[in-house]
């Protein structure tokens, strides 16, 4: 499935920049000065859709978007923790909370780098060094990674985590935004900076058509597009295909976790709409 529509400008700011950095908040993720006024007005606008949706067994934003958030910080926490990362390099990062509150949790033990298009990444910055966050081990770059110098900036920036031990690449709230041979592309991108390392991590999220189906999925996949002004792109039918996808870009071994599967050990992956969303976990070994 494919909705689409062109954004007037490819470095703005995402509305589901905003809306999620609201949602981070109101549910204790992170700092409060990661949330804007205008992602309170977006949560606003869009709860009596998502009331509706609720009632009719339809996804809900705020369920998939806490769910995948949670998994990806349990499996980067996991890594970090086991000594195979210290390294932690966030494509189109938002106002994503992440950052902050792992540069808080591990110190001087990793260093974080996140990274979006320009303007998000100044306003991401912004917010940042108001809150004191910014440090040797935690910034914000620009970086577009699927135009201009595309991998080869990708490359340079991954050049600079030198400890050799690990690096995680995340990308959450990306894949679904993107076109089919823009997936591909990242995926290639991103596995040949993982594989320079001892030890690779890539975590991101994906939502495939097998977990969302019904009129009220299509409906809601539809408006979300139009939301955000890019479409929302369906490119595996089910797991296994994202999986096979994962495997011949060269990553070993793939995982597509749903996030009830983390129900007795992670908050929120309990919730309804939780599985309408695949948490990836693909891994990497230097060759």
């Amino acid at each position: 499935m494919r909705f689409s529509r062109t954004r007037p400008r490819p470095d703005s700011i995402s509305p589901t920049a905003h809306y999620t950095g609201y949602v981070w908040a109101r549910n204790g993720l992170g700092n409060g000065g990661l949330s804007t006024a205008r992602g309170g007005w977006y949560y606003r606008l869009l709860q009596p859709a998502m009331a509706l949706s609720r009632a009719f067994g339809g996804p809900v934003l705020e369920d998939f978007l806490l769910a995948r958030h949670r998994v990806i910080d349990h499996l980067l926490s996991a890594a970090i923790e086991a000594g195979h990362i210290d390294g932690v390099l966030e494509l189109a990062s938002g106002m994503s909370p992440r950052g902050y509150e792992f540069s808080r949790s591990y110190g001087s033990a990793i260093n974080y780098v996140e990274t979006d298009l320009p303007d998000m990444a100044a306003r991401k910055h912004e917010a940042l060094d108001r809150i004191g966050s910014l440090g040797p081990n935690h910034r914000v770059e620009a970086l577009d990674v699927l135009h201009g110098q595309g991998g080869d900036d990708l490359l340079a920036l991954a050049e600079e985590f030198t400890s050799g031990k690990g690096l995680a690449v995340i990308s959450e709230g990306l894949l679904n935004y993107l076109p089919t041979e823009a997936l591909r592309t990242l995926w290639s991108r991103v596995f040949a900076v993982l594989r320079r390392f001892d030890t690779g991590l890539y975590l991101s999220d994906l939502h495939v058509a097998e977990d969302n189906r019904g009129p009220v999925d299509a409906l809601g996949a539809t408006l979300l597009g139009r939301f955000v002004g890019t479409g929302l792109h369906f490119h595996f039918t089910i797991p296994e295909e994202a999986r096979k996808a994962l495997s011949s870009t060269g990553f070993d071994p793939v995982e597509l976790y749903l996030p009830s599967e983390f129900a007795d050990r992670v908050l929120d992956t309990n919730r309804p709409a939780a599985d309408r969303v695949r948490v990836i976990s693909a891994s990497t070994a230097r060759t």
